[in-house]
């Protein structure tokens, strides 16, 4: 995603971190264990900070209560918690394998191209006036 190199956003990678991964927008940072495909994950939590906290809205969390069930992967317990891991999750689903998650959860496939279709210019240049004060603190 080229909004997240113009954010100013890092990845980095610390053997020593007791998680798997972690997205911080306030540090405009991920930080993983190690390489492999979690990155899709954390990156599912910046596309939904990007477009504006997709995640946390309602249409959302009725798109996450009528699916999560039909959720099949690894780590189900952790992934169905609630709508952030969700999409977090389902963005990794997306980036895997576009086809079956719109083949198993159509409502969630077509949420993460919405929320990919949000991420415009003038999305991230409202993001930079909003956040840049704080970011410029770090």
């Amino acid at each position: 995603m080229n909004a997240y190199t113009t954010l100013g956003f890092t990845v980095t990678i610390d053997p020593t971190v007791s998680y798997s991964g972690y997205f911080n927008a306030r540090n405009q940072s991920i930080i993983l264990r190690k390489s492999g495909d979690t990155i899709y994950h954390e990156m599912g939590h910046f596309l939904a900070f990007v477009a504006g906290n997709v995640d946390k809205r309602s249409d959302f969390a009725s798109i996450y209560n009528e699916e999560k069930g039909k959720y099949a992967g690894t780590n189900t317990n952790y992934v169905t918690q609630n709508a952030s891991e969700y999409f977090a999750e389902s963005f990794k689903d997306y980036t895997l394998n576009a086809s079956a998650l719109q083949k198993s959860r159509p409502k969630t496939y077509q949420a993460i191209v919405s929320a990919l279709s949000n991420v415009t210019s003038q999305q991230i240049n409202k993001l930079k006036l909003a956040y840049g004060p704080i970011w410029n603190q770090n």
